[in-house]
């Protein structure tokens, strides 16, 4: 029997497509739900009647009834306001419904699906606290580190450390004013840089600032760990944050210790994700410690930087629905990298984009 996939996405995702592509090759029934296009293009319906529950979706290239799935990656699942259509005073009511109604929608949802990963586990992974406390359990070394909005705290954890530290922001937000287009980075900070109004007004993460041998990036899909060791050091723009640099990075594969790799499914058993993208520092004596783990990260990057073969085993893992998916090195049916498949990938993105609504800046909200 062919497996039933279900890909929850939104209008411009090249990950969502690819992966569909990979899963049809394999020979499994996949059903790409653009869910941005809710509600501007997209009816959702919760039916309970007699005591039965009735799903009923109607979207742009799906309609939907029966979501007795196999496998549910939930891959972005975002809804779209469009501003032009409301009211500025409405506008904050219907955001909120369509928040409510999105979540309820999720929470049931192919209940008997095996989730990648599950709306619970996602929002518990999703806060960068509970995975701080949840990774100590674990054993893993971590940063130490604020999470406030005082400004006494803040300096006086400068003074401890030598007036250097990082900032992060809680979520990787974006927004835009005019032409210009904003997204915070990890950026070191020094007692000058302290505005008190700026952090009272919105809270932040503040790390001390760990020396760096490397980076890594661990995509766990599963049990299989796929590492890639980042040259970060060796470029002048990603040397605080790696995401700055792509262009100028070299990648490649590694093999990170056991015990690590032990640890890490210890965190995503303790946060209930079956699939995460790890980011660590690696220092000088050689020390892994861990950053933060995403639990809907992107992963063909990495395969396209350094050859692993992520994305065939990511599609084996929703194929097989399990944890302990049986997946070889040595029998690779589907490359990224393969000119052809990837040509064919951008394509049908292209060709999705235009039927789906797209997500622009600060209107999406992830549910």
């Amino acid at each position: 029997m062919r497996r039933r996939i279900l890909i929850l996405t939104e209008g411009d995702d090249v990950h969502a497509i690819a992966v569909a592509e990979a899963l049809g090759l394999r020979g499994a029934d996949v059903s790409l739900w653009a869910m941005s296009d809710f509600p501007m293009k997209a009816e959702e319906t919760i039916h309970y009647r007699g005591g039965e529950e009735a799903l009923q979706i109607r979207a742009t290239n799906l309609e939907a009834s029966d979501f007795g799935f196999d496998t549910v990656w939930r891959r972005r699942p975002a809804y779209t306001l469009d501003s032009t259509a409301l009211n500025q005073a409405d506008k904050q009511f219907a955001d909120a419904e369509c928040g409510m109604f999105r979540r309820s929608l999720l929470a049931v949802l192919a209940p008997a699906a095996f989730w990648v990963n599950s709306p619970e586990a996602a929002a518990r992974a999703g806060s960068k606290v509970v995975q701080h406390a949840a990774a100590i359990e674990a054993g893993l070394k971590m940063p130490e580190t604020l999470y406030t909005n005082s400004p006494r705290e803040v300096r006086a954890f400068l003074r401890r450390k030598a007036d250097r530290i990082v900032f992060k922001p809680f979520l990787p937000t974006v927004w835009q004013e005019g032409d210009n287009v904003w997204l915070p980075y990890t950026t070191v900070l020094s007692s000058q840089d302290i505005e008190d109004d700026a952090i009272r007004l919105a809270p932040g993460i503040f790390q001390e600032l760990v020396p760096k041998a490397f980076e890594v990036r661990l995509t766990m899909i599963g049990r299989h760990a796929f590492a890639a060791q980042i040259l970060s050091q060796a470029t002048e723009k990603g040397r605080v944050d790696w995401r700055r640099a792509y262009d100028e990075l070299c990648w490649e594969p590694m093999e990170v210790p056991a015990s690590v790799r032990r640890m890490c499914i210890r965190l995503m058993q303790k946060l209930g994700i079956v699939f995460g993208c790890f980011d660590f520092i690696v220092t000088p004596d050689g020390e892994f410690v861990f950053l933060e783990v995403n639990e809907m990260g992107q992963f063909l990057f990495v395969e396209r930087y350094c050859g692993l073969p992520v994305l065939d085993a990511f599609t084996s893992f929703l194929v097989q629905g399990s944890v302990d998916f049986d997946w070889s090195p040595g029998d690779v049916q589907v490359h990224y990298s393969d000119p052809t498949f990837e040509a064919n990938v951008l394509k049908r993105a292209e060709d999705f984009a235009r039927d789906h609504v797209t997500i622009p800046p600060r209107v999406a909200q992830e549910a």
